[in-house]
């Protein structure tokens, strides 16, 4: 490890991280790691928006122009 980062819990936070490196069976520590790894992992992957923008093909105007609506009623 090449950083070192001190920070504060609240006693609840604390308990609830004790109790949970203990259900995992691993050190409070590397839950964390674990923790922010995922966090920041999940901040990096595209949006589901994001993934989906472009991917449609059609007209223009599909959007818009009622007389594709019109045709979907048929």
């Amino acid at each position: 490890m090449s950083d070192t980062l001190t920070i504060r819990l609240s006693d609840e936070l604390a308990k609830a991280l004790r109790r949970a490196a203990r259900e995992a069976g691993i050190p409070r520590g590397e839950l964390v790691r674990r923790a922010i790894a995922e966090r920041l992992r999940r901040s990096e992957s595209p949006s589901v928006m994001s993934r989906h923008f472009g991917t449609m093909r059609g007209p223009a105007d599909l959007s818009t122009n009622k007389a594709y609506r019109r045709a979907w009623l048929c």
